[in-house]
């Protein structure tokens, strides 16, 4: 008996219970109420008060050199040392569940209560039998260590496998969204005039189509809001607005045309349905299914336009679209990669500016700048801004047309064709007309012309 053990005995008969016993010693309470029952067990302290029939809590335990045989009144199970080892090992140390311990070492789950029940063994106890306990502790402690060294790298590598599947897997996804919208733009057909194939002209103008705000996948309630709207009825709208632009510029001759992508094209931006800053949005769809759709409506648009003249497309980023605009941009310039009558520009910058003939046109969503827009394009583009006389900046953000000038430059806040939410009609943002505006630029008499299309009323 070790000196631990005797002095167990001698504040287990001076009252302490097991628990302050442990406490008192520095030991495990797994270890000391063992030992404390198997003591008790050969005093004959443990069987009084047994109900006939019963299976006794505390059964008996009898060493035999190479093996335990644990013994109550209506079982008996025999299990080696070596096996209640790796027993305390896989329970105490790797915390592994019952179940899990059971199947590893093919017992029965009744034979392991059984035994957990006649060791004391608890999830907090130390992975070693009470015989181990007395030789070298500090060699215990660097073969734990050791252990769970090993446990971690074998943990690390089954990680690093499950991030490979699982990036994998999400290329095997991009690959099928990638194919399904292909599927998608070849098989549908929307009702826009067809022209002839563009022939580039040298005519002094310039088509600017920015529709702007049209949060694909909102959802609105007439009841709540006074109207309804949903990824059907934003397409509706938005595809109105292309083949109204189609069929007026049948009657021109444009150099190119400019068509903005973003500025809160997409209503949210994560697969949690909120914004790029975390704002939760009123949803009618699944990221991916927004995300096709909204694919699908971009590339039939520019299909449509680059018909009648060469379409130059970049990004604005949105304060409702930032990341899902991008990707969306990026994957239109892989889309039209071999077409020469569309250019894109994968540029992630918040503004960007383009120049034609005396007219300087800077495009930002509006949501950040505030006042200092009014200086932001001498600073940007100052050659630009030195070479033209007509110059505007063109915003979406406030979904109704405001415009403001000042130390040289116009700021116009552009309309939009989405409908109120529930968020805008209880904070009082109502009455704007759904309408998009569109922009006939001469490269040397300025801006010509607005084109306005207002979205058909949608019913209830």
């Amino acid at each position: 008996m070790s000196g631990w053990q005797q002095r167990a005995i001698e504040l287990y008969k001076s009252g302490l219970g097991s628990v302050k016993i442990a406490e008192e010693l520095g030991r495990s309470h797994g270890s000391v109420r063992s030992y404390l029952y198997r003591w008790r067990k050969a005093n004959g302290m443990v069987l009084a008060g047994v109900k006939e029939g019963k299976e006794e809590k505390g059964p008996s335990i009898s060493d035999h050199g190479e093996y335990y045989i644990v013994q109550t009144e209506l079982r008996r199970v025999e299990i080696t040392k070596a096996d209640l080892y790796l027993l305390k090992q896989l329970y105490c140390e790797q915390k592994m569940t019952i179940n899990a311990v059971c199947r590893e070492l093919d017992i029965p789950r009744q034979d392991f209560i059984l035994i957990k029940t006649a060791f004391g063994i608890t999830k907090d106890d130390v992975p070693y039998l009470d015989e181990d306990l007395e030789g070298d502790i500090d060699q215990l402690v660097e073969e734990s260590l050791e252990r769970k060294k090993h446990q971690y790298f074998v943990k690390l590598q089954q990680k690093e496998v499950e991030h490979a599947l699982k990036e994998l897997e999400q290329y095997r996804k991009q690959d099928y969204q990638l194919q399904k919208i292909h599927e998608l733009v070849s098989n549908h057909e929307w009702n826009i005039p067809r022209v002839s194939p563009i022939r580039r002209v040298r005519s002094g103008l310039m088509l600017e189509v920015p529709i702007v705000d049209l949060h694909l996948s909102k959802l609105a309630w007439e009841p709540e809001t006074g109207e309804n709207y949903d990824s059907k009825i934003a397409e509706r709208r938005f595809m109105d607005v292309i083949s109204d632009i189609v069929d007026r510029a049948q009657n021109y001759a444009f150099e190119q045309i400019v068509f903005p992508v973003g500025n809160d094209f997409f209503n949210f931006n994560d697969i949690y349905g909120n914004t790029t800053k975390g704002t939760q949005q009123d949803n009618d769809s699944r990221w991916q299914k927004m995300y096709m759709k909204g694919n699908e409506l971009l590339i039939a648009a520019i299909d449509a336009l680059s018909q009648i003249a060469p379409v130059q497309v970049f990004q604005i980023p949105g304060n409702h679209d930032t990341q899902v605009s991008w990707y969306a941009v990026f994957n239109l310039a892989s889309w039209y990669r071999h077409n020469e009558n569309v250019r894109v520009d994968t540029r992630p910058n918040a503004r960007k500016y383009v120049e034609f003939g005396k007219c300087l046109i800077g495009f930002t969503h509006g949501d950040k700048e505030r006042k200092r827009i009014f200086g932001n394009m001498q600073i940007e583009a100052p050659e630009a801004w030195g070479r033209t006389l007509f110059r505007e900046w063109h915003l979406g953000h406030l979904h109704s047309e405001q415009v403001k000038e000042e130390h040289g430059v116009k700021v116009r806040n552009l309309s939009s064709v989405t409908a109120t939410d529930s968020w805008h009609y209880t904070s009082g943002y109502v009455g704007a007309i759904a309408t998009s505006q569109s922009f006939v630029w001469d490269k040397e008499r300025g801006l010509r012309e607005i084109w306005y299309s207002p979205v058909r009323v949608d019913p209830s």
